[in-house]
């Protein structure tokens, strides 16, 4: 795996890593108590049409490629060609040595999300996927009846037909080898290159606005991006324009997230120790619970404890629940204290959306989800990414085309 990018190959157990780290109603996610909305709000905000399991840019490329290389079949064929077309690129993608290849560890069968799912959003949201009249973003489906045998796009001497709107903007040209069976890398022609970076450079957040988002300035000015994506970092913070309030306190969240979780882990520990006579109950997240405030308190409270207000602003009204734990948690810091028991309350109301797979209430469910889980096997806190790692790489593919 690429350390500075995040995962090189999807695999099946990879990708339910991702879903769960999405997903916070699945079973066993790390956002027992919603941190992840503060992440997914603040990510789209900076960074409209992104995820968190995109790996390179060019698939921004080959999936519309794909989609055009099956024009004139019926729906259904030309559905099952674009499964054997995918699987196609990802062996030849895996055989460059490249990191990033969706369906990469479990070739020769399908990737469990391929990525034309991946991408779709972003294909819409970086206008490379063109918007039906009522302004909504058209399905796969709906793409592949556009292409189909019913529709002709061309005359008889092979002019485009008046009337017909390709679903695709004008792409760049495919690269020679595309149509062979040789490896082919995630490497950006010049052209594709010029093509994303005037693409993601006009990105406005919100969609209907005419500001620009972050990504797309980034992007525009070609820099070199930073391993930290916060205000930190000169060149981040020279470029974030109206996003550089937001972007302060979408680190100040950061922080306090990874306090949250960290919180969250050392309640469940103490309560199966003290509460569930489960005396044998390591203290590994109690114990390191000192260590994530001693790194994040400060910066978690460098805005103040009203700073909630300001982060609604920013991305909306939060869920009740979350915006207690978040108020509650900034109290808690503020006046310095260490043991997180009088936090338990808040912190299982937030965990009751799980129900019963949650582990705080003091029920006999809880405590049976309780006895299940294991000090050693739940991740140790971190703060929120924003899905900077994903950007950077993404950027940087750009930027390397350009060079």
């Amino acid at each position: 795996m690429d350390p500075e990018f995040g995962w090189s190959y999807l695999s099946a157990n990879a990708l339910a890593r991702a879903r769960a780290h999405l997903d916070d109603g699945s079973q066993g996610v790390r956002d027992e108590v919603g941190f992840l909305t503060l992440h997914q709000r603040y990510a789209d905000r900076f960074f409209p049409g992104t995820s968190v399991l995109h790996t390179r840019a060019r698939y921004a490329l080959f999936v519309p490629w794909q989609f055009e290389d099956q024009q004139g079949r019926p729906e259904a064929d030309a559905k099952r060609a674009l499964v054997q077309a995918e699987l196609r690129l990802a062996g030849r993608l895996k055989e460059s040595g490249q990191g990033g290849v969706i369906g990469g560890q479990v070739h020769p069968n399908p990737a469990d999300i391929p990525p034309s799912t991946i991408y779709w959003t972003a294909l819409s949201a970086w206008g490379i996927l063109r918007r039906d009249p009522l302004d909504r973003p058209p399905t796969r489906q709906k793409v592949r009846a556009l292409l189909g045998p019913s529709r002709r796009t061309v005359d008889a001497d092979n002019e485009p037909l008046m009337g017909f709107t390709a679903p695709f903007v004008t792409l760049p040209a495919r690269p020679a080898n595309w149509t062979a069976n040789t490896p082919l890398t995630f490497d950006l022609t010049a052209d594709e290159g010029s093509f994303l970076k005037e693409r993601l450079s006009q990105v406005c957040s919100p969609p209907t606005s005419n500001t620009l988002s972050l990504l797309a300035r980034l992007t525009k000015d070609g820099i070199k991006p930073p391993s930290s994506l916060f205000t930190s970092q000169p060149i981040v913070r020279s470029r974030a324009g109206r996003d550089r309030g937001p972007l302060e306190r979408a680190e100040a969240m950061s922080h306090l997230a990874a306090i949250g979780r960290a919180i969250y882990a050392a309640l469940v520990e103490e309560l199966r120790d003290r509460k569930d006579g489960k005396e044998d109950t390591p203290r590994i997240h109690r114990d390191d619970l000192l260590r994530i405030l001693h790194e994040h308190r400060e910066p978690a409270l460098s805005l103040g404890r009203h700073v909630i207000n300001l982060v609604e602003d920013d991305i909306g009204s939060l869920p009740a629940a979350l915006r207690d734990v978040l108020v509650t948690t900034l109290a808690w810091l503020d006046i310095g204290k260490r043991q997180p028991d009088n936090l338990l309350e808040v912190y299982a109301m937030a965990e009751g959306r799980k129900r019963g797979r949650a582990r705080l209430p003091q029920t006999g469910d809880g405590r049976n989800r309780r006895l299940e889980w294991r000090s050693q096997d739940h991740p140790f806190a971190e703060p929120l990414h924003y899905r900077w790692g994903q950007v950077r790489r993404l950027l940087s593919d750009i930027r390397m085309s350009q060079a």
